[in-house]
């Protein structure tokens, strides 16, 4: 059971950097002809990730089928953030740790020209579905305190996740991403 939780909080916090967005927003295929320039949006993308800090959270997880209650301590933080527009991508360090060990440290890069959609959601809810691909459908988590999470969907399932503690910042930088993602001439061309 122990590792299972393990592997199920591997998959969750994977959010982080790979998650699948329930409920995409997808950016126009084609460049804005308003707004902000790619250069300012992207510098108020790169402020925004870098104001967020380290973060600690806790998961209270209750397995509805036994009874069992799980709590797990994370920390996550990304640093040397760049955003850079002639490249339009974005690039961090992420440092992931669950209950004190290491479960990420690794560079990461987002290229905006390579992002199908972008999603805000509670983290609770990408750790139920983390859950549920994990094979523990009744298992109920609780993230305290409540977080926010943006995710930019990019092909074959891959996706960067972004966490912040308030919904109007998570909401504010995905709008920023979406025009980011229009300037890049990423998005979706698909329909949904």
């Amino acid at each position: 059971m122990i590792t299972l939780r393990i592997v199920a909080s591997v998959l969750v916090l994977t959010a982080f950097s790979a998650a699948i967005a329930q409920q995409p927003v997808a950016p126009p295929p084609k460049p804005a002809a308003d707004g902000p320039t790619l250069e300012t949006t992207m510098k108020f993308i790169q402020d925004k990730l870098q104001e967020r800090g380290k973060m600690n959270f806790a998961v209270y997880t209750h397995d509805n089928a036994d009874g069992k209650d799980y709590i797990d301590q994370y920390s996550g933080e990304a640093s040397n953030i760049v955003a850079d527009p002639a490249a339009c991508s974005i690039s961090f360090h992420s440092n992931i740790k669950r209950n004190g060990a290491v479960l990420v440290d690794t560079n990461i890069s987002l290229s905006f020209r390579d992002v199908l959609d972008l999603a805000v959601m509670p983290e609770e809810q990408e750790f139920k579905k983390g859950y549920a691909a994990a094979g523990h459908p009744t298992w109920n988590p609780r993230v305290d305190p409540p977080l926010f999470l943006v995710v930019a969907r990019r092909a074959g399932n891959q996706a960067n996740g972004f966490l912040f503690v308030d919904e109007d910042t998570a909401n504010r930088v995905a709008k920023a991403m979406v025009h980011a993602v229009e300037l890049c001439g990423g998005g979706s061309k698909e329909p949904f």
